[in-house]
């Protein structure tokens, strides 16, 4: 693999629009060749455009490939940009296409891949990042972005196996002063990437050292927003219509994280979520685009991890379990059974 700093391949796999959202910006970069990897029924030379809300029309000019030993062995680093159920059916495709050096940038919603990528690619560098872009596909090749928002990114490392998991334990049980022995120590021994090479990712992108908070915080964004306009078919900026279903949801997401001893303040997280949904108004969100078009949700990585982690500590959700229900009633579900 390139030095990080240096990286000059990087694949995306799918054409789904935080992919295709993520090439825009890898265009401006320089020295990086971009691929988007899809499957064999897209055609290759398909012209991609991108309209952003300064009413520009974007091309999307990066090479797109087939997903092959070929197109994946040159990558230095690979997004991962997909649905929450389809990472682990991914994993087994590339794992043993894929160099051990290659970095791989899991970009989903939910919970649960970290430990996928870990089982699947144990050697390979492993980033993580969640993103507050409104961006849907109006089409197989048109893609709108109805908002920039950031690129949260951290560093998982492999001592930290089961970093999703086990946050309360691994905050509670090291003072101040060893955690940051701990972090110095694996700043030094992993290749972490640095401001000049992440910063092309995204024009708005935030580092974190421990990327488990930002992705609870992304869970409580989907969760609250997700769900609600799926069912409520509506846009994200029509929840101000529904305050009342926002409002529960988020006291049990709350109430859950207190009791993990998250370091989220809740009306912090509270705030956030309003000014995502405001961000995002004119966006559909992607289980509303799922439940419309009779497309399996990502809910089981959402809702269904909320109440596992809920059925671990003890604790009752009624509404997020009442959401989970009516979710698992969609036609994809009903049709798989």
């Amino acid at each position: 693999m390139a030095d990080i700093q240096n990286i000059k391949n990087i694949g995306i796999v799918g054409r789904g629009a935080i992919g295709v959202n993520i090439a825009l910006y890898l265009q401006s970069a320089d020295n990086i060749k971009t691929t988007l990897l899809i499957r064999d029924h897209y055609n290759r030379s398909d012209r991609l455009s991108l309209s952003t809300p300064d009413a520009k029309i974007h091309t999307i000019k990066c090479k797109q490939a087939h997903i092959s030993e070929s197109s994946l062995k040159q990558l230095d680093m690979i997004i991962l940009p997909v649905k929450q159920y389809q990472i682990e059916g991914l994993l087994q495709e590339i794992a043993e296409k894929l160099d051990p050096k290659t970095t791989i940038l899991l970009l989903h919603n939910g919970m649960g891949g970290i430990e996928l990528v870990q089982m699947y690619l144990p050697n390979n560098p492993l980033l993580v990042a969640t993103t507050t872009d409104g961006v849907y596909k109006t089409s197989p090749t048109c893609f709108v972005q109805t908002a920039s928002g950031q690129l949260d990114i951290g560093v998982i490392y492999n001592k930290r196996t089961k970093q999703e998991s086990n946050y309360k334990e691994s905050t509670d049980e090291k003072s101040t002063d060893e955690k940051s022995t701990d972090e110095k120590n694996m700043l030094e021994n992993h290749d972490v990437p640095k401001w000049d090479y992440v910063n092309c990712l995204h024009p708005h992108l935030v580092w974190h050292t421990d990327i488990v908070v930002s992705l609870y915080q992304k869970l409580a964004v989907n969760a609250a927003i997700n769900p609600l306009t799926a069912l409520k078919n509506c846009k994200n900026g029509e929840l101000v219509n529904y305050s009342k279903d926002v409002s529960r949801i988020k006291e049990e997401i709350f109430d859950l994280f207190e009791f993990m001893n998250l370091a989220l303040d809740n009306h912090a997280l509270s705030l956030h979520i309003d000014a995502v949904i405001q961000l995002t108004k004119e966006n559909y969100s992607s289980m509303h685009q799922d439940f419309q078009n009779g497309r399996e949700t990502e809910v089981e990585g959402i809702l269904g991890f909320l109440l596992a982690k809920g059925q671990e500590t003890g604790m009752k959700m009624a509404y997020v379990q009442q959401l989970y229900e009516q979710i698992k009633q969609h036609p994809y579900n009903n049709k798989k059974a």
